[in-house]
């Protein structure tokens, strides 16, 4: 008799497509919104961004715990790939239109990604504030790596939930001291903000950030819930 092939090893020989999409999408939408600045309550101002980031973490968990270690550490370097590519294309995107009449919607274009720019001649090269740009891509990667290597390190030791929250708390305080402090530095290099108003904002992402991964640790035990029903009915 035939045995029937695992849903696990079935699902480790596919390639987690749709994940790396949606990982790219967010990424790109939290850089958007990092341009944006609020104030939900007295003394706490955070960027748009911590809306929407920490979902992040919820997609490289589901990549990790149904794909393995390994392919969520790759869906990390391709969607930060994927990233890259697509402020160069919309850099270059830009160039005519911005050297000449530039319409509404370029307008809009440079303001969300190529907000700087400098110039050759009296041609002007438009690329992403660079502390934004860089301050996003690397606070991503070595976050994400460093969430995905804690949470593949110490899943097997305590409960899934448990690892999946310990790793995005150690991993999205490493992802805003990084991003904010590249974020700010030119700013308080050139005196245009305070070391006081730095700290506040941090202090402010911190708090926001905890508060997300809350949420989201609560959305990834009610995921991996269904994901796990499904896979008993369909072995059932």
């Amino acid at each position: 008799m035939l045995k029937r092939p695992s849903l696990k090893k079935a699902e480790e020989k596919k390639k987690p497509t749709f994940a790396i999409g949606l990982l790219t999408i967010l990424l790109i939408a939290s850089y958007i919104f990092t341009i944006k600045t609020y104030e939900p309550v007295p003394n706490i101002m955070i960027t748009g961004g911590i809306l929407m980031y920490p979902f992040t973490f919820l997609i490289v968990a589901y990549i990790s715990k149904y794909y393995g270690f390994k392919e969520s550490r790759k869906s990390i370097f391709l969607s930060s790939l994927l990233f890259v590519l697509f402020i160069g294309i919309v850099m270059v995107g830009v160039l005519p239109t911005a050297n000449n009449e530039t319409t509404g919607y370029n307008t809009v274009i440079q303001y969300l990604f190529t907000n700087d720019f400098f110039t050759i001649g009296e041609f002007r090269i438009y690329h992403p504030l660079l502390g934004q740009f860089f301050g996003t891509i690397i606070a991503f990667i070595v976050s994400h790596l460093l969430y995905a290597t804690v949470y593949n390190a110490i899943s097997n030791l305590t409960v899934d939930y448990l690892a999946m929250g310990l790793s995005m708390f150690i991993g999205s305080i490493v992802d805003r001291i990084l991003f904010m402090t590249m974020l700010f530095a030119k700013n308080l290099m050139d005196g245009v903000n305070t070391f006081d108003f730095f700290l506040k904002c941090l202090t402010s992402e911190f708090i926001g950030a905890i508060v997300t991964a809350l949420i989201i640790v609560i959305l990834y035990i009610i995921l991996t819930g269904i994901l796990e029903a499904r896979k008993k009915r369909q072995l059932a």
